[in-house]
């Protein structure tokens, strides 16, 4: 199957590429479609944080649960937050201001993913990956098994 048979398509791609691999810990690069410039992370969960700090940037896709706040002060400023531009979601207002770029065409040095989070529901992520290496897609129910996915391909 040619690397054109899988393709996903959606506001929230973003493309994992592992670059090294330092004590069963993956380094590496990924790319979203609003920067040229790729995010660099040093380890598997520098790269869930990085990942889940864009989708709260974007509100895309949104949190099934909220953020739990301790202080009465955040709990209030939240409450007093509303859309700036109306009903249009930050990553709509993001791709306007900077554009879209393709990501799938990246590659790494020892692995690269096409990432789609669908859904962040019971506190992780459900959606699919493309194995660009493998040219196979796959579905995945939580971030722990996305992790599980990755290291699979990338530790052979």
């Amino acid at each position: 199957m040619s690397d054109s048979k899988h393709m996903l398509f959606a506001r929230n791609l973003i493309c994992i590429c592992i670059e090294d691999n330092q004590n069963a810990d993956y380094q590496g690069l990924l790319y979203h479609q609003y920067a040229d410039d790729p995010v660099s992370f040093d380890g598997t969960a520098d790269l869930m944080v990085k990942m889940e700090a864009l989708f709260d940037e974007w509100d895309f896709p949104q949190r099934g649960l909220a953020a739990r706040k301790f202080d009465k002060k955040d709990r209030d400023e939240l409450k007093r937050k509303k859309p700036a531009h109306g009903d249009k979601l930050p990553i709509d207002i993001i791709a306007e201001k900077c554009g879209v770029r393709n990501v799938q065409n990246k590659k790494g040095a020892l692995g690269t993913f096409v990432v789609q989070v669908v859904y962040r529901q019971d506190a992780s992520w459900q959606g699919h990956v493309i194995i660009k290496e493998k040219d196979e897609q796959l579905d995945f129910n939580s971030a722990l098994e996305l992790i599980r996915i990755i290291d699979r391909i990338v530790s052979g």
